[in-house]
């Protein structure tokens, strides 16, 4: 893993820790900030730092006068490694958060594993309709494409967590599931027509792929 790299996967972790709108910013003229994110409608400014040995000082004023650059009020240095106790120094006295050993920072924020659960339980659902009838395997796959749907839309919600464009199509499946899959074999709160058990993970997935967007 490269520097670059390691800015992706700070970013990655962010949201799963709750932040939104969370950018990478362009290498160059990026003022000492790698990513821009918000949480809690405050603006933060992150500096990423993959280092084999501990970082000092130097990113925790660079990271300090950058985000005062782009209006920010919160200040963190993401690394892999530690910091120098001038760096714990300088953070303290500037009010910078240190996040050390990124690599075990493990915690969630509660949509993420909302998110992961229905998503889950979307994947269980799609195939526990499909247990009875193996038909779909022999060429017969278009009778049974909303339960595939389920399947793919289940798939996409997991794992494309972090992406804009595959969880835009995960909410988007899960909002066609919303208004067409009803039987006596699916769970259904229906209202008008529309199955309220998927029109719920279809609004979290809408929310999430929103907070995914960045800040123009």
């Amino acid at each position: 893993m490269n520097g670059h790299k390691f800015e992706y996967k700070c970013a990655r972790m962010l949201r799963r820790k709750g932040f939104h709108h969370v950018e990478v910013t362009k290498k160059s003229g990026d003022q000492g900030v790698d990513i821009i994110a918000y949480k809690r409608f405050s603006k933060y400014a992150i500096q990423c730092k993959y280092y084999s040995y501990p970082v000092g000082n130097k990113a925790v004023q660079e990271v300090y006068a950058g985000g005062k650059y782009y209006d920010c009020d919160h200040y963190i240095v993401m690394t892999n490694g530690t910091f120098t106790k001038a760096a714990i120094s300088a953070a303290n006295k500037l009010d910078v958060k240190l996040w050390d050993n990124c690599s075990l920072l493990k915690s969630t924020s509660l949509i993420f594993e909302l998110m992961r659960a229905i998503n889950i339980l979307g994947i269980l659902l799609g195939f526990y309709l499909l247990r009875n009838d193996l038909s779909f395997l022999l060429g017969n796959i278009g009778q049974y494409y909303k339960e595939l749907f389920l399947i793919v839309a289940g798939i996409f919600g997991w794992l494309g967590f972090g992406s804009w464009p595959v969880s835009t199509l995960s909410c988007a499946l899960y909002f066609f599931l919303a208004l067409t899959l009803q039987g006596n074999q699916v769970p259904a709160f229906c209202v008008n027509g529309i199955n309220l058990v998927f029109l719920f993970p279809a609004l979290i997935h809408f929310i999430h792929v929103y907070l995914l967007k960045p800040k123009a």
